[in-house]
């Protein structure tokens, strides 16, 4: 579980699919032995390889000495087996109970192997295969808790940290269903998965506060799930408070850590504290190159976060090496398109807007199409190509598009309008979509500063130019999403139900990423509304 959210982070599609294999093979061995004995084999690490691959191959394009081979340890499997059920049999009718912890932890490694591998498939985009894989896994998990939960009236003959095990398998599938898109979400409902998060929850905390083997794990999905799930209408600093109690924990019981430094700097950028974010990413990627990684996501990150502190020229160097490291090594990433528009937003925040323009016209051909990360970066460059008046709002789009001028503090806000307005300056801002742009960033400002009546003013004059617009226009699906949330945050759900059920009806570009927001929020929304009838 470690091992993929490592690949993960490191976004090439190349050590996914890698990693896709390594899970198959781990699921075949767990299948091969789970009806033998524990820890005790007379085989080869060979014979051992052997046994994985029948569990995994169809058959065919065999020689007929490996056939003879699969087929006598294909015997010995069923023979096991029926000695296993053989002995459940017996200790059913003598009472006596049966220790069938051995097949269990098979059991949940094989869950476990196959959880990863439709996650990797899901996260590459392979909805059919991830789908079967994950409803495959959901009748592992569901059997598991049948069996903890028997034992538990029963006989307690299942050792704790294998209830553990199996608790942490199952917090994280439900964990995932959570942060899973509105579109999939509604695929995986009809087929019968329901998402229980706060289930989900309370099976992770447990294994997290254990401090067991599994509690590295546990925690990583927590914060996962603290940090990324959308908080929609939600306390986001009730959620925050949560991640932080975990990280104060990893971070100490492991200070040389990666993964938890990383997360920890969402933590900051999320409540605005960029210095402590820059510290908190800096410190990951010293112990990930430490430890022998090339850690390129985070590196990506260390650029995003001090853009986001305002620190244009340094940002841009940073984006920079990640592109050269690329360039050097190879392979793929998954935000390489992001790359090169937050590049591009450098330099126009520095006063060059002819290179500026040159690196946006390159994200076409070195964004990532197999990247749903990246989906979106050549769109909006060409919308700006097309339409060079855009050119002065890209600065400020990085940091809406990455949910950092949300979290801006104060003092930051009154830089970054600063920043704006000299950029801006001189400028023509008539084009419809252009000023409907330039309103949508003043307002998310304003609402941060907590000047509401000013927010609400300047997305009423967008919304008011609503026919004037493109139709594939960016800007109103946010801009009906803000108005929705500030008119729920003032009391007026009416309204704020009215604003968004516009909103999500509208197909225009980057509606993708606002869907799950939309959705979430609708959710949380219609269940207040309800409550208070």
């Amino acid at each position: 579980m470690l091992q993929v959210v490592k690949t993960i982070m490191k976004a090439t599609n190349e050590k996914r699919e890698a990693l896709l294999e390594v899970f198959k093979h781990a699921d075949g061995l767990a299948t091969a032995a789970k009806y033998g004995h524990p820890m005790v084999s007379d085989s080869s690490d060979d014979e051992d390889e052997d046994i994985a691959r029948s569990a995994e191959q169809d058959m065919t394009d065999i020689s007929p000495e490996d056939r003879a081979k699969i087929d006598s340890l294909k015997k010995d499997r069923k023979h096991q087996k029926k000695d296993f059920l053989e002995r459940a049999k017996v200790a059913a009718k003598t009472g006596t109970g049966l220790d069938q912890s051995w097949k269990l932890e098979c059991d949940v490694i094989y869950a476990d192997a196959l959880l990863v591998r439709s996650l990797l498939q899901l996260v590459m985009t392979s909805y059919l295969k991830g789908g079967i894989n994950l409803r495959k896994t959901w009748g592992c998990y569901y059997s598991l808790l049948q069996i903890v939960e028997k034992d538990e009236k029963e006989g307690k003959l299942i050792p704790e940290e294998l209830k553990l095990n199996i608790k942490c398998g199952c917090g994280t599938f439900y964990a995932y269903l959570a942060l899973v898109p509105a579109g999939l979400m509604k695929l995986l409902s009809a087929i019968g998965f329901i998402s229980d998060k706060e289930l989900g929850e309370q099976y992770l905390t447990e294994v997290f506060e254990s401090n067991t083997i599994r509690s590295p794990m546990a925690a990583l999905v927590l914060c996962t799930f603290y940090l990324f799930l959308p908080t929609g209408l939600g306390n986001v600093e009730h959620t925050l408070a949560k991640a932080k109690r975990v990280l104060d924990v990893m971070n100490e019981r492991y200070p040389n850590n990666t993964y938890f430094h990383g997360y920890t700097n969402f933590y900051h950028r999320k409540r605005g504290e960029t210095k402590e974010a820059v510290d908190a990413i800096v410190l990951a990627a010293t112990n990930a190159e430490n430890a022998g990684q090339l850690p390129l996501l985070l590196r990506y990150l260390h650029a995003d976060t001090l853009y986001m502190d305002l620190q244009f020229e340094v940002a841009k160097t940073k984006y920079i090496e990640v592109l050269e490291t690329l360039k050097e090594k190879g392979g793929t990433f998954a935000y390489t398109g992001q790359v090169v528009m937050s590049l591009a937003a450098c330099y126009m925040m520095t006063g060059d807007d002819a290179t500026a323009m040159d690196w946006l016209k390159k994200v076409g051909k070195m964004y990532n199409p197999k990247s749903k990360q990246d989906a979106n970066s050549p769109k909006f460059s060409a919308k700006v190509i097309s339409n060079p008046a855009l050119l002065p709002l890209l600065g400020v789009y990085i940091l809406y598009i990455n949910r950092d001028l949300a979290h801006m503090k104060a003092d930051h806000v009154v830089k970054l309008r600063s920043e704006l307005q000299r950029v801006t300056e001189g400028k023509d801002m008539s084009n419809p979509e252009v000023a409907g742009m330039y309103r949508l960033f003043l307002g998310v400002m304003s609402k941060g500063s907590g000047d509401k009546d000013e927010a609400v003013a300047q997305w009423e004059t967008t919304l008011a130019n609503e026919k004037k617009m493109d139709k594939d226009s960016m800007v109103l699906p946010y801009t009906y999403y803000e108005m929705g949330e500030l008119e729920y945050r003032r009391g007026n759900f009416e309204r704020a139900k009215a604003l968004f059920e516009k909103g999500s009806s509208l197909k225009g570009e980057g509606h993708e990423t606002l869907a799950n927001r939309y959705n979430i929020a609708m959710k949380q929304l219609k269940r207040e509304m309800e409550e208070k009838k």
